[in-house]
């Protein structure tokens, strides 16, 4: 049985641009709200794109724009958009496509693969046969303190009075210079990690606290899938030397490379 159709009254929603052998089937996955079920739309020469018809009435750019406001509705769409990204995850390679790519029709869908095709397929070799790892890197500041109180105290332990005395001083310099020295450790799990991946994406400007600790580094990793146990237990092992400092490493994936197509979505 052959794909449906979208109707002349449907515009046509796109989630994702798939290299793969044989047309995807993601009709088992829920749309966002008012739109068709997904279907894969055979863009030639291997490449497939996944979407839904999407009416008029509810996606044009005059009832999208007024929907836009209603996060809760927005929220749904996008873990739906996501969902059936994922889906697809399996095939040779996968390129995602931002919340609300929307053409006119199936047609105008294929012509923009078609326009931008070479550089779709250097994107698509780019992230073929790899996925995307999120890594954050945090720092509970009390339980650091607590680590650098109890190693001075050891340190102190049978000196004299005088070094006794000059150690807490330091002890004190020491701890306002925490976070500076936290962000160098930061520095470096990132260089570490980044090797073992094929491409790397650190996000700027995310100091803050998170749950009561220090952010001090988020980043993403496209992992080729034959390294991904390497890249795995690389920062395992990272995250037990590291946590008796008081930093916790949090990691999350695999996901479709996200941060590594924007040239293309």
């Amino acid at each position: 049985m052959s794909p449906k159709k979208a109707t002349p009254s449907s515009a046509t929603y796109v989630y994702c641009i798939v290299r793969a052998k044989r047309a995807p089937a993601p009709g088992r996955f829920q749309p966002p709200p008012g739109l068709g079920p997904p279907r894969a739309l055979d863009a030639g020469g291997g490449l497939f794109l996944i979407v839904s018809d999407a009416p008029p009435d509810e996606y044009g750019e005059e009832a999208l724009n007024a929907r836009l406001e209603d996060m809760d509705w927005v929220s749904r769409c996008a873990l739906a958009h996501e969902a059936i990204i994922e889906s697809a995850r399996s095939a040779e390679s996968v390129v995602p496509m931002k919340l609300f790519t929307i053409f006119r029709d199936d047609g105008r869908a294929r012509a923009m693969v078609e326009k931008d095709r070479r550089r779709l397929e250097r994107v698509l070799d780019r992230v073929a046969g790899c996925a995307e790892y999120g890594v954050r890197l945090t720092l509970d500041e009390r339980r650091a303190r607590k680590d650098l109180v109890a190693r001075a105290v050891k340190a102190a332990s049978g000196a004299s009075g005088a070094a006794f005395l000059q150690r807490k001083k330091n002890l004190k310099a020491a701890g306002e210079e925490l976070v500076h020295s936290a962000r160098a450790v930061a520095d470096e799990v990132f260089t570490e990690l980044a090797a073992k991946a094929g491409d790397s994406y650190r996000r700027t400007d995310v100091e803050g606290l998170v749950k009561g600790s220090r952010l001090l580094m988020d980043g993403v990793f496209l992992v080729p899938n034959r390294s991904a146990r390497r890249f795995r237990s690389a920062l395992e092992k990272t995250a037990r030397s590291l946590a008796p400092r008081g930093y916790e490493l949090v990691l999350n994936g695999p996901w479709p490379p996200y941060h590594f197509v924007a040239d293309a979505a």
